[in-house]
């Protein structure tokens, strides 16, 4: 018990020679210099100002600036000396997005739905350029939306765009051989998608609710038009894609949707049923043989 009271005396004795404008950072100095008093960290009093050390967010004043108040011999760091640390403002970032109508992270999916993945990878690559080009000097909020949504569509570039890294180059080879199905898969994209803001509510679990059931639609409408491998890599690729695009963390559901009709894997892969002309023309040339056939033994 006698300990803590000298503990307690010995603290109050410290606040006591701190200044008035430095006892608030009290917790700091104690955390960084412990029970010592300050005089004996700072050589014997405040005779030095600018030999002070100062707490965070703040530096030594220079000879040149008066005492106006503040920590006496501090001075706060003013933002234009920390580069970088400037918020942008966002509007250059949403003209660029704009470009593309990604206005939601659904429509960064819709993407793979465009007539050409060269030319919307083309413009892909120079709107994220002027995105980078505006923030030169500053940076967005963690919680900007529009900076969440580059964020997505920097994704689309390296998955798509640019082959993706090793893991995930099979899905990406996939995609693209799967273009001509998703293009006539947009219609259906588009009615998958979730109502205007939601991905900017506050309820994370509603958030994440939405977009499983984003998932789960694209997967369904996939599966019944392309076939179920080409609909696990695109409900793979939005849940990578849209949870880049969101300030909320969501997981993805792993239980697939059941699809009682889904499309037949050779109805998609340009044989079989997906070629009736390239079977007809087989069909016919067998005929014709036959035919020759049973005229050469008639003779």
């Amino acid at each position: 018990m006698p300990e803590k009271w000298t503990a307690l005396l010995l603290l109050l004795q410290l606040l006591g020679n701190l200044e008035t404008g430095e006892a608030i950072w009290f917790p700091w100095y104690f955390q960084r210099y412990g029970l010592a008093p300050h005089s004996t960290r700072h050589g014997g009093g405040h005779k030095n100002k600018t030999d002070a050390t100062c707490p965070p967010g703040y530096e030594p004043k220079s000879p040149a600036v008066g005492l106006t108040g503040g920590i006496a011999g501090c001075e706060r760091v003013s933002g234009s000396k920390q580069p970088g640390q400037r918020i942008c403002d966002d509007n250059p970032v949403l003209m660029q997005l704009a470009r593309l109508y990604v206005v939601s992270p659904e429509r960064i999916v819709l993407l793979l739905a465009q007539p050409s993945l060269t030319d919307s990878c083309a413009e892909i690559t120079d709107v994220l350029g002027n995105i980078r080009k505006s923030m030169r000097n500053c940076i967005l909020a963690p919680d900007n939306i529009y900076g969440r949504l580059k964020d997505g569509l920097s994704y689309f570039q390296t998955e798509v765009c640019e082959g993706g890294d090793g893991s995930n180059r099979k899905r990406c080879t996939g995609l693209q051989e799967s273009h001509n199905c998703l293009r006539e898969l947009r219609t259906d994209m588009i009615e998958c998608e979730a109502p205007a803001d939601w991905y900017e509510r506050r309820n994370a679990s509603k958030v994440c609710h939405i977009f499983n059931d984003v998932l789960d639609c694209y997967y369904t409408r996939a599966a019944l038009l392309c076939g179920v491998e080409v609909a696990k890599q695109l409900r793979s690729f939005a849940g990578d894609s849209m949870g880049r695009a969101m300030t909320h963390r969501c997981a993805v559901n792993k239980r697939l949707p059941r699809v009682d009709n889904a499309m037949p894997i050779s109805a998609n892969n340009g044989v079989g049923v997906g070629c009736p002309w390239f079977n007809s023309f087989h069909f016919l040339h067998i005929i014709f043989w036959v035919a020759g056939l049973e005229y050469i033994f008639s003779l």
